[in-house]
């Protein structure tokens, strides 16, 4: 089964000190899910930024912090997974809380512009009702919770 996604967002970032800065960001992402189910997903995160070399231009920085997430999935198709919506389609929605971790790269163009790229690692559970699984395998059994990574590029702008 293939599945990924990929989206827009934008965070704001505060660095109080050289070494470290706050983020919090917002992104709205769509594709494929795990299910083989259309998935649209609007993750809000919170994190700590460590600089490792500030003062270099091109900055190697680390990240943790938490995320909040809400996501709909929807199949033309009939899933023990997915609720009928009665026009003929079917969805479950989803709300999550989880942590997350990872690393990344500045590249300052000028004093007040950089790009920058990063991987993060993450981990979440369901905080809904959870009436339906998000996940069942025969095998594997059924799950609300899930992992992941995001591959993210950037433009910052620094004031």
């Amino acid at each position: 089964q293939d599945s990924g996604m990929g989206g827009l967002g934008l965070s704001l970032r505060y660095r109080p000190i050289p070494h470290f800065a706050f983020d919090v960001g917002i992104d709205v992402l769509g594709g494929t899910d795990y299910n083989g189910f259309q998935r649209t997903e609007t993750p809000l995160t919170v994190s700590g930024m460590i600089f490792l070399n500030p003062r270099s231009r091109v900055q190697l920085y680390l990240l943790g912090g938490m995320n909040f997430s809400k996501a709909k999935v929807t199949s033309d198709f009939a899933s023990p997974l997915l609720a009928e919506k009665g026009d003929g389609t079917f969805q479950a929605e989803y709300r999550y809380f989880g942590g997350q971790a990872g690393a990344g790269l500045e590249f300052r163009v000028s004093r007040h512009v950089a790009l920058n790229v990063d991987v993060i690692g993450f981990m979440r559970k369901r905080t809904d009702d959870g009436r339906l699984p998000e996940f069942s395998d025969p095998e594997k059994g059924t799950t609300n919770s899930s992992g992941g990574a995001l591959l993210r590029g950037g433009l910052t702008f620094w004031w």
